[in-house]
């Protein structure tokens, strides 16, 4: 056999074959490093990098098949590099399809499974190829591999091309992102085919230098995968390994011209290499006026920052000084209605009982803000022990009933103390482990007198009752209701109804975001139920036994 018709058949493409294989496999392998070094979506990144292993690994096998003089090395390599081809492919699938939805279906994976198995089992079976062509040192193909590949590789071309066009029109408000996965689909389409072309047009006319002028839009391809990598935030690699990445691609690009031998090898290398001058320059430009947005941003948000946290200093200052002027005529007031300084005279009774209201009022509207403002910050503690929720709830619900009084409203509470069958003298244990301050003021209370506030006319009714090892608290009042769009406001920070301030003036809309918070922090949940506007609501509170 003589050993050097490999040799014979390519020794005028061997510099241009090794450039065209190695290189692009190199630069790509630096590329998904950085990819997997740096990103912080680790999913996408394994993603991306397991795409670009495969393929690297079929660009070294095809250069080592183009520029081997052994029979033996071609023929063993011959076969697994289709299957390779088929995978990278199916793997570029699956980094796209994460990069616009997230995550891979089981589904999409268990077809992706199988489809790599036929391939797989073909190859395993050694019936990729027959039968070895000696004069043109190569294999002939199995036909039905070949046109298996083939219509893999278009489906999966039209499939991504098919998501893109899909998820381009979801996103029509965010023109970065729009610009990204035009950038991510268009080379990867691009590049896929132009592959799939010269692979095709080579196996059917047996003119394999095709394939090796096709791969002179690598440098391209690439290219167009760091800009949306760097520059759009695929992957956020970081400003200095964007610059590397480019002056990688610059120098990678460039050594096309030590390989070329023909006019159109020349050509292509000129065109691939003034394109990535072009692109690269703009994406270094672009970087820099990001570097001065982003210092500029960072200018700002540092004083704003400064500015926030002197505001909420002074708000905590004037709060609790406001908190604490209110509430002692709130405790004046009280005095003067129990009439621990004497009787009050009749027409005083209603100005003093109505002062008092409002000093109340007052003081939870501020509470309310405070502890809003502390919830946020993740500055609120609970001391949690034992106590009896229902003692509790009919605490509140007495204080309760001088508001409701006022607007002639029937406030009544009931607590389910039913034992258990054949125990009726043991009554319903209602005892709790939590924060009672917490529990009563800012949740009993502040949803009772939301109810009473909401109420022109009729009853509010609190119930109490343990029902599925939960205690489950019931605030039913006859009032305003709640209408569908307003029910996505409620337990909102600041949220408000339409028209519920028409109704209470002084709603500062924390007192339910409050409630909902604490409520949570206990393990329990909050929820609001509503047949719509004028037909009442009731609030739910349920906390694990």
């Amino acid at each position: 056999m003589d050993i050097n018709t490999c040799f014979a058949t390519v020794a005028d493409l061997r510099n241009l074959a090794s450039y065209a294989n190695f290189a692009p496999a190199f630069t790509s392998i630096i590329l998904a490093g950085f990819v997997l070094r740096k990103a912080v979506n680790r999913q996408k990144a394994i993603a991306f990098a397991s795409f670009v292993g495969a393929f690297a690994l079929w660009l070294i096998a095809n250069g080592i098949i183009w520029t081997s003089n052994n029979y033996y090395v071609v023929a063993v390599l011959w076969t697994p590099i289709d299957y390779f081809a088929l995978l990278f492919f199916l793997l570029l699938f699956c980094f796209f399809y994460i990069d616009i939805f997230g995550y891979i279906p089981r589904w999409v994976s268990i077809i992706i499974l199988l489809t790599a198995s036929v391939s797989f089992a073909v190859n395993l079976l050694g019936q990729g190829a027959f039968g070895f062509d000696q004069a043109w040192c190569n294999m002939f193909n199995n036909e039905f591999l070949t046109i298996y590949n083939l219509w893999i590789g278009i489906i999966v071309l039209l499939s991504i091309l098919g998501l893109g066009i899909y998820r381009f029109r979801k996103i029509k408000n965010n023109k970065t992102e729009r610009v990204r996965l035009g950038i991510i689909a268009g080379s990867i389409v691009l590049f896929m085919g132009i592959f799939l072309g010269s692979e095709y047009w080579s196996s059917v006319t047996n003119v394999y230098t095709t394939e090796l002028y096709a791969l002179f839009t690598l440098p391209i391809f690439i290219l167009f995968l760091t800009i949306a990598i760097t520059s759009y935030g695929t992957f956020r690699l970081g400003d200095t390994i964007a610059k590397a990445l480019f002056y990688i691609f610059l120098v990678f690009s460039g050594a096309q011209f030590f390989f070329v031998t023909t006019t159109a090898s020349m050509a292509l290398a000129v065109i691939a290499f003034l394109m990535t001058l072009s692109f690269g320059v703009l994406l270094l430009q672009s970087y820099e006026r990001e570097a001065q947005i982003r210092a500029e941003v960072e200018k700002l948000a540092g004083e704003l920052q400064e500015t926030n946290t002197r505001q909420e200093t002074l708000m905590h200052f004037i709060g609790h000084e406001v908190k604490g002027y209110l509430t002692r005529d709130a405790s004046t007031f009280a005095a003067l209605a129990e009439g621990d300084f004497g009787q009050l005279s009749e027409p005083l009774k209603p100005i003093v009982n109505q002062a008092l209201t409002q000093s109340r009022d007052g003081a939870l509207s501020v509470e309310n803000i405070l502890t809003a403002s502390n919830q946020k910050k993740g500055t609120v503690s609970y001391t949690k022990e034992p106590f009896d929720l229902k003692a509790v709830a009919e605490s509140v619900v007495e204080k309760a009933k001088l508001n409701a009084s006022d607007k002639g409203l029937a406030l009544t509470f009931s607590a389910d103390d039913i034992g258990a069958p054949g125990f009726d003298n043991l009554t319903t244990s209602y005892t709790f482990n939590g924060d009672k301050a917490k529990l009563g003021d800012n949740v009993l209370r502040n949803i009772i007198d939301n109810s009473i506030n909401y109420t022109p006319s009729g009853s509010v009714t609190v119930s109490l009752k343990k029902e599925n090892n939960k205690f489950v608290i019931s605030i039913k009042d006859t009032g305003i209701g709640i209408t569908p769009e307003d029910k996505k406001l409620l337990f909102t920070e600041g949220g408000h109804g339409k028209d519920s301030q028409k109704v209470n003036a002084h709603s500062t809309g924390y007192g339910l975001f409050i409630a909902k918070n604490i409520v949570e922090a206990h393990g329990g949940t909050i929820r609001a139920e509503s047949l719509g506007a004028g037909k009442g609501s009731i609030f739910i509170v349920e906390l694990p036994t």
